[in-house]
């Protein structure tokens, strides 16, 4: 389990600054989707850091900066992976799938664009809140 504070760090540098250490970022975002779903996303995949044990227990016998520095790394390691490889796919397939739908419907495109960002927001919300849902349900207690 990562230690508390090593999970916040890798946290805080990933949502608040968007710092990318281990994969280049795309140009610009994957879908004009708003970035509070990716932050949701990104809580539950911090949630999944913390629940994996990163910092092997034959080691325990170094100093704590040591476990504190592969947890923070470890921990920006699986977000990353999860933001620039998962979500961004999750998030693109959602948003061309709503353009495909919004054209099919003979929409024009300068409708369709304020539209598909209206729609975008609640469709990616709930595919963001269903994961984090997921990742809650054995941690929390009933």
């Amino acid at each position: 389990m990562a230690a508390t504070l090593a999970f916040v760090l890798a946290g805080f540098l990933h949502i608040t600054f968007g710092i990318s250490i281990f994969l280049a970022p795309r140009d610009g975002r994957c879908s004009p989707a708003p970035p509070v779903v990716s932050w949701i996303f990104s809580v539950a995949t911090l949630l999944l850091a913390k629940d994996v044990t990163l910092y092997p227990k034959s080691y325990i016998n170094l100093p704590y900066f040591f476990e504190f520095a592969v947890d923070t790394i470890g921990s920006l390691v699986m977000v990353e992976l999860a933001m620039g490889v998962v979500w961004c796919l999750i998030e693109l397939l959602v948003h061309q799938v709503l353009r495909l739908i919004l054209l099919f419907l003979g929409m024009r495109e300068e409708t369709d664009l304020l539209l598909e960002f209206c729609l975008l927001l609640p469709l990616t919300t709930a595919v963001a809140g269903v994961f984090l849902y997921i990742k809650t349900m054995p941690v929390m207690p009933r």
